[in-house]
């Protein structure tokens, strides 16, 4: 299974945000989408799940059997501001509810600490609480296409690595499609099997990150930070 980005193309007001983007990824494999903010990567995202309409090109599944089918994905977004007054356990149990067949991984609910804060008010929990919560609801959607919008911010050091470590054998074992949108990528380069490079519209770079340091002359001890930097000529800009 390949998610299939061809020819996309979006304007706002008549300024181009999206200039012919292709792009295709393929499932059982995690594969990054790295860019500065306002280089289009949430008008991406909102495409790939049908937010947003195009102004030209198409977004499709392309199965084994050369069958083209729409896309089903699940976004966990930054911020996670719903149902102010249910508690985080509640949250969940609400969405458990509203899904045929949710998958609820108890190695994932266990790993970013839910039950410690499950009675916890939206409204009360901490910016960390809603990315977890944010993180174990997407995953429970049990989609084949996930996207990940800045998983690893607002997570403490020991959930992040943790986070990291099940999110390699989740991508192979669950045979998903991952596409993590992230600047904050500092030792976890080597999760990704494809590394798309988005600046200003445009796909720059994809491919998989072996392809790309040869290419680019780049040494195995590296930072993502600097493959960008030789694509594109600029500095990236990482959360702290």
């Amino acid at each position: 299974m390949n998610l299939v980005l061809e020819n996309i193309s979006k304007s706002f007001n008549k300024k181009k945000i999206l200039k012919s983007v292709n792009l295709q990824l393929s499932s059982s494999n995690c594969h990054l989408l790295l860019g500065e903010n306002g280089s289009g990567k949430t008008t991406l995202t909102k495409i790939i799940d049908g937010e947003l309409s195009v102004d030209s090109g198409r977004v499709y599944i392309m199965n084994d059997n050369d069958k083209k089918t729409n896309v089903d994905c699940a976004i966990q977004y930054q911020d996670f501001e719903a149902f102010p007054y249910l508690k985080i356990k509640e949250v969940i149990k609400l969405f458990q509810k509203t899904i045929k067949q949710y998958d609820f991984d108890q190695q994932l609910y266990d790993l970013l600490d839910l039950k410690k804060f499950e009675n916890t008010l939206i409204k009360n929990a901490s910016g960390g609480m809603k990315k977890a919560l944010s993180i174990f609801i997407t995953i429970l959607l049990n989609k084949p296409i996930v996207i990940l919008d800045e998983p690893l911010a607002d997570l403490d050091l020991k959930k992040k690595k943790a986070f990291r470590s099940y999110l390699a054998h989740y991508t192979k074992d669950r045979e998903k499609i991952i596409l993590v949108i992230s600047h904050e990528v500092n030792e976890m380069e080597t999760l990704f099997d494809t590394v798309s490079i988005l600046d200003e519209g445009v796909i720059k770079e994809s491919n998989t990150l072996e392809k790309l340091l040869e290419k680019y002359k780049i040494t195995s001890n590296f930072r993502i930070e600097e493959l960008f930097y030789v694509v594109t000529g600029k500095r990236l800009v990482l959360y702290k």
